[in-house]
């Protein structure tokens, strides 16, 4: 009967290769056989011209041809280092056990081996690919979807070839997830001592969860400790195991009622009481040296601050956070404004004791919220109300629209960074989403503080390889080679050696501010960051306008630029194309918000440091929500995107009062805290500058009536805004001299 379906299939294909349309019939998913069967038919009928190998071999092993895939796929995996091959070493074993008369013992037995000959990095490097970053519930969602989303009879080579090779990914790693989970969770036990059940109690009648990890047969000598505190309960064993595997103790210690604390989850408000009294319960422990790091990143980032609000504990000897928020300055707030990702977050992390995964990746509840409240246009502290949940956490945030207390009492504030005298090594990217984060951190230790011994390593990285290691390409823009370091596993341990234990400082750290520029394939080192310029390239906006393009001058004009914006309007958005993904684009939206354009470059510069503006507008309203971005148009005519700000000019002042603006009435509203950078702009480069007002489903509205903005709806929305920008409106450009 198969045979006599497949030559049906193949005589239908004869008929209409042609035009390279394959029949195709919708089956049902649950009938995992006749889905595996259509499959297999697809894989074979695919074209494999022009396909990489590892895409050949996907074909080839979904249509059976197992001889066939393991030689060309064991051409491929030699191409590939070790270190990046925890995903290619499944295949392999895969293809392997497929050719064998029992797959799943096969599959076991061999990946057993392989995962008990492999060294501590690459078991760490497989929990950390296949256990923590799990794809196959992914990988499975994923396949389903492009399925259920074909609605014709017919679909094209592209769409065969895309589905096969999701169908591959979900087969793959949903027939053997279990299997290495537990083999590489055995392989845990033998060469670690884990205890991931010690609780300890703190001096105000909480509990937090604390685990100890120890590599077998070096567990009796006293050894530093390395701690990471996080929210994300069972996410961050890897790192103590490496901590581990490196010479120290590895400690995680979680927010407190996580793990097996008791009590309610909260988030950010007691981290810096509990982390402290962490460090003090490492200090007096058997194996513990009395001296402790830390680091980690993001959320995990912010915790080491917290734990020095009041002091700096004896033990506690350096920190080294990674992408950090700050509580209020980047997150969930930037530059006081508020965006709605952090609305599922909450789910995630305090909905049970460890993380909420089904919650977190259930994009439809999340998209269909946010697309729900932009279209009905109610206020934003209504948002739990569409979604049907009580959002505790985010109904915190909506009673703390300024940078008040609530805020200050989590991290350190002014004169309390001015105490802090450890080492520390701050590590940002330029496509870090809390950058500016991580940079207040900096900038406040350096203006309280007299002369902190505090590192500051900054690259082309986002939120995550920022704190992991740098892939070639970072959203479509290939890294300089130098770009290319291994943050997690070589400097970190570095850093650690060097203070811990006295060993030679990070090479890499030739002065306090250290930072590689896009584009040269080298690095730059200076003392401060204001020793990263030494010009400022300015540039005033003009109405000067050819083909709904605007023009940037050197000087101050008489322009006067107007927009409106129709908050009622919800059929379409602005500023949508803020965020830098990807990095170069062949166009932007002229359509979305004001676009200026300079002439073009007549030498190289280099943009070392945060762009700044002073925007002078008179609005009829008594507030604002704008955006500015900055890009690059290349020679080639690429648009490369630089850098951006979004804020709100009622607090441009102060992120901490509100100061409202008078309406029809000419005002000028400074700002610097853009994302930072360094790039090489070559000669014939035009820079190119977005002026826009904030109006998607990603963020709250403001609709400028000068009321608490996550009360105000679309029903204050009936007169749109009009907002006039004039020729001394400026954006200025730190860099380092042109290049001769």
């Amino acid at each position: 009967m198969k045979k006599l379906f497949l030559l049906l299939f193949l005589l239908a294909i004869s008929f209409t290769s042609f035009a390279q349309e394959i029949p195709f019939k919708k089956l049902k998913l649950s009938d995992t056989v006749a889905i595996a069967n259509q499959m297999q038919q697809l894989g074979e009928f695919c074209d494999t011209k022009n396909l990489s190998e590892l895409d050949v071999f996907k074909l080839q092993l979904i249509s059976g041809n197992y001889n066939d895939a393991l030689v060309i796929f064991k051409k491929r995996i030699k191409k590939t280092p070790i270190d990046q091959r925890q995903y290619l070493d499944i295949y392999m074993h895969y293809v392997e056990a497929k050719l064998s008369n029992n797959f799943k013992d096969a599959f076991k037995k061999s990946y057993r081996k392989y995962v008990k000959n492999s060294d501590d990095i690459q078991v760490i490097n497989l929990d950390r690919a296949l256990i923590i970053r799990d794809p196959t519930d992914y990988y499975v969602s994923n396949f389903n979807n492009t399925y259920n989303n074909i609605k014709t009879e017919q679909i094209s080579q592209a769409t065969a070839k895309d589905l096969v090779k999701k169908y591959f990914l979900k087969t793959v790693f949903s027939s053997t997830r279990n299997i290495y989970f537990e083999e590489i969770k055995q392989d845990h036990k033998r060469r670690y001592v884990i205890n991931d059940s010690i609780v300890i109690p703190t001096k105000d009648g909480a509990e937090v969860p604390i685990v100890l990890v120890q590599r077998r047969g070096n567990s009796e000598a006293k050894k530093g400790a390395i701690l990471i505190s996080s929210v994300y309960a069972s996410s961050n064993e890897a790192n103590a195991m490496l901590a581990a595997s490196k010479g120290y103790n590895g400690v995680i210690t979680n927010t407190r009622g996580k793990r097996y604390s008791k009590g309610p989850v909260i988030p950010f408000e007691y981290e810096y009481t509990d982390v402290y009294e962490v460090i003090d319960w490492i200090s007096k422990q058997p194996w513990s040296n009395k001296k402790v790091g830390m680091h980690g990143g993001s959320y995990n980032g912010f915790t080491q601050w917290a734990s020095m609000k009041n002091k700096v504990h004896p033990a506690l000897k350096t920190i080294v956070p990674m992408v950090a928020i700050a509580p209020g300055i980047d997150y969930p707030l930037e530059n006081n404004v508020l965006h709605n990702y952090s609305y599922s977050w909450n789910f995630y992390v305090t909905n049970n004791k460890f993380l909420d995964f089904e919650a977190s990746n259930d994009f439809n509840r999340w998209n269909s919220l946010k697309n729900t409240w932009y279209k009905t246009g109610v206020a934003f502290n209504k948002l739990d109300s569409l979604d049907g949940q009580v959002n505790t956490l985010w109904n915190t945030y909506m009673q703390h629209p300024s940078y008040d207390d609530y805020w200050k009492n989590m991290i350190p504030y002014k004169q309390e960074f001015a105490k802090i005298n450890i080492p520390i090594l701050t590590i940002t990217g330029y496509y870090d989403d809390s950058q500016r984060g991580a940079m207040y951190y900096f900038n406040e230790h350096y203006k309280y503080a007299k002369n902190p011994n505090h590192y500051l390593l900054v690259g082309p990285y986002d939120h995550w390889t920022a704190q992991t290691k740098p892939e070639e390409s970072l959203r479509n823009y290939k890294l300089d080679k130098t770009a290319l370091i291994n943050i997690e596993e070589e400097l970190l341990y570095q850093w650690f050696d060097y203070i811990l234990e006295g060993k030679s400082k990070p090479s890499i750290l030739k002065d306090k501010v250290n930072f590689q520029v896009m584009g040269t394939n080298t690095w730059m080192h200076k003392p401060t960051l204001s020793a990263m310029t030494n010009d400022t390239l300015q540039f005033h906006l003009s109405s000067d306008n050819h083909k709904d393009i605007y023009t940037l001058k050197s000087n101050p004009n008489n322009s006067k630029i107007k927009m409106s914006i129709d908050f009622k309007d919800r059929k379409n958005m602005t500023n949508t194309d803020y965020y830098p993904w990807p990095l170069e684009r062949d166009k932007i939206n002229l359509k979305d918000g004001m676009v200026f354009k300079a002439k073009p470059l007549k030498k190289d510069i280099i943009i070392n440091g945060s762009f700044f503006g002073n925007l002078e507008f008179s609005i009829n309203k008594k507030d604002v929500d704008y955006s500015v971005i900055l890009y690059q148009l290349t020679p080639e005519g690429k648009y490369f995107h630089l850098s951006y700000y979004i804020g709100r000019a009622s607090y441009a002042k102060n992120r901490e009062q509100r100061n409202l603006l008078t309406p029809n009435q000419k005002t000028q509203i400074y700002f610097n805290n853009s994302k930072l950078i360094s790039k090489k702009i070559e000669k014939g480069s035009r820079i190119v500058v977005v002026v826009n007002i904030n109006k998607n489903n990603n963020a709250q509205i403001n609709y400028g009536t000068g009321k608490n903005v996550n009360k105000e709806s679309i029903k204050d929305a009936e007169i749109p805004l009009e907002i006039t920008f004039t020729g001394n409106s400026s954006i200025s450009l730190p860099i380092w001299s042109y290049i001769e």
